[in-house]
C-alpha cells in the first residue's frame, strides 16, 4: 500500500497495526502519544495512561532511576488524562 500524499510505500507493520491507514509516518498529521501502564496491584497493571508526546518526555525525566533500572513516577500529580486524542 502507498501513501496518498508523498506515495512511498507503507510499511507492513504499519498497516497491520492500522488497516485504514492512508498515509506513512512521515505524513501522518496524527500527533504521537505515549502509553504508561498504572500499577494497581503489587503485581500486576490494569490501566494504561495515554498521554502526549512531551509529557511522555517530562515523565521519563522525572523517574527515579536506581541502578539503571525505573523506580516509577508518580501519575497522581498529573491532571485526569482526556478521554481521546481528538479533545
Amino acid at each position: 500500500m502507498k501513501c496518498i500524499i508523498c506515495e512511498t510505500e507503507i510499511p507492513e507493520f504499519r498497516v497491520k497495526a492500522l488497516p485504514h491507514v492512508k498515509t506513512c509516518v512521515n505524513c501522518s498529521s496524527t500527533a504521537r502519544v505515549a502509553g504508561f501502564p498504572l500499577i494497581t496491584s503489587k503485581t500486576s497493571y490494569s490501566e494504561l495512561q495515554i498521554v502526549s508526546q512531551e509529557t511522555a518526555e517530562e515523565l521519563y525525566g522525572k523517574q527515579e532511576r536506581k541502578g539503571g533500572v525505573a523506580t516509577g513516577v508518580q501519575f497522581r500529580q498529573l491532571p485526569p488524562p482526556k478521554l481521546s486524542n481528538f479533545e
